[in-house]
């Protein structure tokens, strides 16, 4: 069992059935779905260095591979590690001006 996010730049709120919305097309690989943004490299960049895919000789938190595209970055966390590394995802994005969708609870924390 994995706890999911998604972050993408997104310049205005979204109440959360259209933030749905917007994270059901990015799960499907649908492109042109939000703006693109070279903060998403730049966090995408930040996180692997706090959390890498292969782990470093620690077990890595991902249940899958982290999945990106100069639209979005979609994480599948092991859920014995959501809550730590949920928190990192929300400050790492923050500090790129990127929002984070909870599609569990369908909360979308944008940057402050």
């Amino acid at each position: 069992m994995s706890f999911d996010l998604a972050v993408w730049y997104q310049p205005d709120p979204l109440e959360s059935d259209a933030a749905y919305s917007v994270y059901d097309r990015l799960t499907d690989g649908d492109e042109g779905v939000v703006v693109r943004s070279p903060a998403i490299s730049a966090f995408l960049e930040a996180l692997l260095l706090l959390y890498p895919e292969n782990g470093n000789g620690a077990s890595p938190p991902w249940a899958s591979g982290v999945y990106s595209n100069a639209e979005c970055v979609l994480l599948s966390i092991s859920w014995s590690r959501s809550d730590e590394v949920a928190r990192v995802v929300e400050r790492v994005a923050g500090e790129n001006g990127l929002s984070v969708f909870d599609p569990q609870s369908r909360v979308m924390k944008n940057p402050a």
